[in-house]
């Protein structure tokens, strides 16, 4: 059965609750890493300037960014995984290894309706490859294979 590596573990260590109760049914059923979780405002002003953002983390937070939960917590309300497979790049550009990213999405979106359902998490999601939800993934400027947030 596939477990969290120490990195995974760092990187979940600041995220909202719901996430993790999401990755922990996800990893039980199915091997990734977790890249990243809670985010500096100086780390999303990067991304943004590498062009791997479109939150400027300054008049545009992303949901990366630390903010208060129920409890009070700093935390992040958004996540990135990927796909985990030994000799593989899930980055690689090609479309077999973009299908790994649905497949595990699609997972997540299972997970999370039906912790919903169960009262066990308070939250939704939504991903990076598809914002407004629809099921359309043809549909948008900016995909975003590996995010999801709580909404």
């Amino acid at each position: 059965m596939p477990q969290f590596g120490k990195k995974s573990l760092e990187n979940l260590e600041h995220c909202h609750e719901d996430i993790k109760a999401i990755l922990g049914v996800l990893i039980k059923q199915y091997d990734f890493s977790v890249i990243s979780g809670i985010r500096t405002d100086e780390e999303q002003q990067e991304l943004f300037a590498q062009g791997r953002s479109k939150l400027d983390g300054i008049n545009r937070k992303s949901k990366h960014q630390g903010r208060e939960d129920d409890e009070g917590n700093i935390v992040s309300f958004a996540v990135d995984i990927m796909p985990y497979a030994k000799g593989t790049n899930a980055f690689s550009g090609e479309e077999k290894d973009a299908r790994r990213f649905y497949v595990m999405m699609g997972m997540v979106k299972a997970i999370a309706r039906n912790l919903r359902e169960q009262n066990i998490i308070s939250h939704s999601v939504r991903f990076g490859m598809d914002w407004d939800g629809d099921d359309v993934y043809d549909d948008q400027t900016f995909d975003d294979l590996p995010h999801f947030e709580l909404i």
